[in-house]
């Protein structure tokens, strides 16, 4: 039987990654897939080699200049192709992997491990999808879920009561959705820097439905027994 070509890929950055709760909510990524570890995050690939049972490595590329992991010792057997990129360039390593993986025809992304560390390049990791349109994007660590909304287009997520819902805006929105939450929104417009669509939270059981008619923007998700706060 002849595999499907994958049309998602997994990307492993060097951040905080909980595992038990990406297993919980997306262990299907791992199963049709290509993992691309970035740089560091090579450090993860013994933990994903047990979710990857279609393939015989736990990551297929391994791309980064390599600055910050050159002193790890990483099995060959882990990785399928190790990519190797100047250090001096134009691209951050992470646009590097997506480059990659859309050569191939990716166009729908789970970063892992992107949040939390330097804040220059969390900056850069949250406006991936200004700078790649028509792509989808889910980017967590496990608890913190920001999914990338597209313009048009309705969700429903079936969220845990209490659950905290923000709505991230890349650009001016407008055209807001949004119900199951304490406050509800329809047909709003909102300007880019405002924080009126932070910290909701889900008051139905039947979770939250969110449209955006136009602009870009993130839906942030927190469980409500978490023990982040500001």
């Amino acid at each position: 039987m002849v595999r499907k070509k994958p049309t998602r890929a997994v990307i492993l950055l060097p951040g905080t990654i909980h595992f038990e709760a990406v297993i919980a909510s997306f262990s299907d990524w791992f199963q049709d897939a290509i993992v691309i570890a970035v740089d560091k995050g090579i450090d993860k690939a013994e933990k994903i080699a047990p979710l990857r049972c279609n393939s015989d490595v736990a990551v297929d590329y391994w791309v980064g200049d390599f600055d910050s992991s050159h002193h790890l010792e990483i099995a060959p057997t882990l990785y399928r192709e190790k990519v190797r990129y100047p250090a001096e360039k134009d691209e951050i390593d992470t646009e590097l992997a997506l480059s990659l993986a859309r050569e191939q025809g990716i166009d729908r992304f789970l970063l892992l491990g992107g949040i939390g560390g330097r804040l220059d390049h969390q900056t850069a990791l949250l406006f991936l999808p200004v700078q790649y349109p028509a792509t989808t994007f889910i980017h967590t660590d496990g608890v913190e879920k920001l999914h990338f909304l597209e313009a048009g287009r309705h969700y429903h997520f079936l969220l845990p009561l209490g659950t905290t819902v923000s709505l991230m805006a890349l650009t001016d929105l407008a055209g807001i959705n949004l119900s199951g939450v304490k406050w509800p929104l329809s047909n709003y417009a909102l300007k880019l820097g405002s924080g009126l669509t932070y910290s909701n939270e889900v008051v139905e059981e039947q979770g939250i439905e969110v449209s955006i008619e136009k602009g870009d923007a993130w839906l942030y998700l927190l469980p409500a027994d978490s023990k982040r706060s500001l």
